[in-house]
């Protein structure tokens, strides 16, 4: 008996899902799913990129004042999953860090 069968809906756990039972529980997991795997993904990431260049765009031409960027983060956080809006946040504090301390004046 397979327990990823569609018909009951059980899901084994990742660590035993095979490379493609795992891509395809992700991809029936994306927000845009509706049953058509082709593209799935790519428009996901698409829309998540473009939220993403959307709200780091008001950011830069707002001085990195947030309050004026809220529709633009609320977009990023719906159109990304959550771990991708983090990673991209902390990774832009990141990069503003690290070209701070590399373009210093000693």
């Amino acid at each position: 008996m397979n327990e990823n069968n569609e018909n009951n809906n059980v899901v084994k756990p990742l660590s035993e899902m095979t490379k493609e039972e795992r891509t395809n529980y992700s991809i029936k997991r994306a927000p845009d799913y509706h049953g058509k795997e082709e593209n799935v993904l790519n428009s996901s990431r698409t829309k998540c990129w473009e939220a993403r260049d959307k709200y780091f765009k008001c950011l830069d031409d707002n001085n990195d004042d947030d309050s004026k960027c809220k529709n633009f983060y609320i977009e990023l956080n719906n159109s990304c999953l959550k771990s991708w809006s983090e990673y991209f946040i902390k990774k832009r504090i990141s990069d503003k860090n690290k070209d701070a301390f590399l373009n210093r004046k000693d």
